[in-house]
Order: C-alpha cells, then structure tokens, then sequence
C-alpha cells in the first residue's frame, strides 16, 4: 500500500482528508453530548471500543450521507451494552437520527453480506426522542 494514504473502513484517504473525517466524528460526538445535556464533554478518537464516545455507554458513528446507515463493526461486540447513535451530516450542521442498543444491531438481521460489519438502515432505529425515556438513557 503507498503510504500516503491511509484506509478507514476500506476508503482510500489521504493526511487531509483522514483528518477531517476525525473532526467530523468529533463533531458528531459534540452534538450527541449537547442533545444529552452533558457539559464539559471532550471528544476521543482512536479508543479503539475500549471506552464509550459519550458518557458511558454511548457509541456515535457519523456519516455524511443523508441516507447512510448505523454501521457497526465486529468491534463493537467488545460493548454490547452500548448505545449506538447515527449522526449525518457536516459542520457546524449535525442531525442525530436515530439510535439502538449495539445488542440489537449485532444481529444477523443486519449483518452484511460481503463485510464484517452490521449495517441498520435509518428507518429500523428508534427515535431520538425516546432514549431519554428508555432505560438507556440515563448515561
């Protein structure tokens, strides 16, 4: 592989634009924090599912697609108890759409056919109005 670029989930990226996928995610990990009311909150990268993104038991995966799915990798199974929420878009505009508990997406439902990844489309996650009244909303 050339060495300047850099792989994330099989995407080729070069140093910028891996840089800005991280301040992307961090972003998304910001708005997830304020929607939850957590203040003094300090994004993470590279935890590598050692440690939830917010508080402690959330995970927030970011995409730029409108129509991207919750996608959780084989990794995640190290945290089952997590809540994984689905972020999309781009700074300084976020919209959280929706989330699950990581139990529920680590189906076979979800898994996908060619990756070691679960992919959850939009409309199979739950509102976000409803994990603050949900036992996983008190992280």
């Amino acid at each position: 592989m050339d060495d300047r670029y850099f792989r994330l989930y099989g995407q080729k990226l070069n140093y910028h634009e891996m840089i800005s996928q991280h301040a992307e995610a961090a972003g998304a990990e910001i708005a997830v924090a304020e929607w939850l009311g957590i203040t003094g909150f300090n994004p993470t990268i590279n935890t590598f599912k050692t440690e939830a993104d917010v508080g402690t038991g959330i995970e927030v995966k970011h995409t730029f697609h409108l129509s991207g799915a919750l996608i959780l990798q084989e990794s995640q199974k190290q945290r089952p108890n997590d809540v994984c929420i689905l972020v999309i878009g781009k700074s300084p505009v976020y919209r959280l759409i929706g989330w699950m508990p990581a139990s529920m997406a680590l189906t076979e439902k979800y898994k996908h056919p060619r990756q070691a990844s679960y992919w959850i489309p939009q409309f199979n996650l739950f509102e976000m109005r409803y994990l603050r009244k949900s036992i996983y909303g008190q992280n």
